[in-house]
C-alpha cells in the first residue's frame, strides 16, 4: 500500500513539474516561429505593383460575432461552422481581388479561437503559386490545439523578391491572461522592379488595447524610423496593415455607447515625415466595434487600415472592399503603386 501511495505522490509531483515547466516556457516565450514557402512561376515586378492589406480576424469575427475584449460577451466564435463560412468568404474575396502582394494580419493556424480551423492553410489554398511568409505575434508552446493560440501576420507575393525578414516593435508591458507577451513585429519584403527601382513593402499590425495608446505611439515612431532608413537607402517604401489608430477623421452613423470606444486613438499625423503620404479610401470604413454582432448603422465604424508611402511612391488606384463586415471585423484595402518619375 505504501509503495502505491509513494508512486502516486511521485506521479503527481512529475505532473506538477511538467505543468510548471510548460507555464514557464510560455511565460518566457519570445519566438515568432517563422514559416515560409518559395512559390512557383514568380515574375519580376512591372511598372505598377498591386497590394491588398486585410486583417482577417482569424475568421472568427464575422458579422455574427462579438468579442469580450471589445466589451462583448463572448470569447469564442458562435460555432466552427461560422469560422468555416467566414474563411470561405475570405478566400472568395482574396481570389476575386487579385494582387501582386498581400499583407495579411490576424492569420491563424488551428487554435482555440478558430475552434481548430486552419486559416493559414485556407489562405494558402487560394494563392498556391505565391511565395509566402508567416510568423506568429502570439503563440503558445506545448499546449494542445484546443487550448492554444497561434496568430500572426502573413505576407504573400507572386513577384520575385528577397526573402522576407522581420524587425521587432516595442511590446506592451502587460501579458495576455498574465502569461503571454504579444511579439509585435513588422514583415519586410524587398524587391526590384523592371525599371531597377528598389522597393520595400512593410506589413504591420500595431497594438490595440494598450492603455492610453502609448505603446501604439511608440510602435508608430519606431515604424517611421525603420521606413525612413529604407527610404534613405533609395528604396520606394509602402507600409500597409492594421494601424489600430484612426487614420482620418470619420463620422459614419452608429449608436454605439461611448464606453465601448475606449480603444479609439488618433494617429499622430505630426510625426509623419515630410513628403510621406497616407493612402486611404475615406468613403468606406475598415473596422467595426465588437461589443455586439454587426448591424449597419449601429456598430461604431472607422478607418484604421490603409497605407503610408514614401515621397517617391505614387498611388494610381486605391479602394476599400466593402463586405459589410460579413466575414471579419475589418475590410480589405487594395491599392496600386508605381515609382514616381
Amino acid at each position: 500500500m505504501w509503495m502505491f501511495v509513494k508512486r502516486f505522490i511521485l506521479a503527481l509531483f512529475a505532473v506538477a513539474v511538467m505543468i510548471f515547466g510548460i507555464i514557464a516556457l510560455n511565460y518566457m516565450n519570445t519566438s515568432i516561429h517563422p514559416k515560409t514557402g518559395e512559390g512557383q512561376g514568380l515574375t519580376q515586378a512591372g511598372a505598377t505593383i498591386s497590394v491588398l492589406s486585410w486583417n482577417l480576424g482569424y475568421a472568427g469575427l464575422g458579422k455574427d460575432s462579438d468579442f469580450i475584449a471589445d466589451g462583448g460577451q463572448n470569447f469564442f466564435p458562435p460555432s466552427k461552422a461560422h469560422v468555416d463560412a467566414n474563411l470561405e468568404g475570405i478566400k472568395n474575396i482574396l481570389d476575386a481581388n487579385r494582387a501582386d502582394i498581400y499583407m495579411l494580419q490576424e492569420v491563424s493556424e488551428p487554435d482555440t479561437l478558430t475552434l481548430g480551423v486552419d486559416v493559414l492553410a485556407g489562405v494558402k489554398s487560394v494563392m498556391e503559386n505565391y511565395a509566402w511568409f508567416y510568423a506568429n505575434d502570439i503563440s503558445t508552446m506545448l499546449i494542445p490545439t484546443k487550448y492554444g493560440v497561434h496568430h500572426g501576420l502573413g505576407s504573400f507575393s507572386r513577384l520575385i523578391s528577397e526573402p522576407v525578414h522581420t524587425l521587432r516593435l516595442p511590446l506592451e508591458p502587460t501579458r495576455l491572461n498574465g502569461l503571454l507577451k504579444r511579439q509585435y513585429h513588422v514583415q519586410i519584403r524587398e524587391l526590384t522592379d523592371g525599371n531597377n527601382n528598389e522597393w520595400a513593402f512593410v506589413n504591420i499590425h500595431l497594438s490595440a488595447f494598450d492603455e492610453g495608446g502609448n505603446i501604439r505611439v511608440q510602435q508608430f515612431e519606431r515604424l517611421l524610423e525603420i521606413a525612413d532608413t529604407y527610404y534613405k537607402e533609395g528604396k520606394h517604401v509602402v507600409i500597409g496593415g492594421d494601424w489600430n489608430m484612426k487614420l482620418v477623421e470619420t463620422d459614419f452613423p452608429n449608436t454605439t455607447d461611448e464606453k465601448f470606444l475606449f480603444w479609439v486613438k488618433e494617429l499622430p499625423h505630426e510625426s509623419i515625415r515630410e513628403g510621406w503620404k497616407l493612402i486611404v479610401d475615406e468613403s468606406v470604413a475598415t473596422t467595426r466595434t465588437n461589443e455586439r454582432s454587426f448591424v449597419k448603422g449601429q456598430n461604431y465604424t472607422t478607418i484604421i487600415d490603409g497605407f503610408l508611402v514614401s515621397p517617391n511612391v505614387q498611388a494610381v488606384e486605391n479602394y476599400t472592399i466593402d463586405t459589410n463586415f460579413e466575414y471579419t471585423d475589418h475590410q480589405a484595402t487594395r491599392a496600386v503603386f508605381r515609382a514616381k518619375p
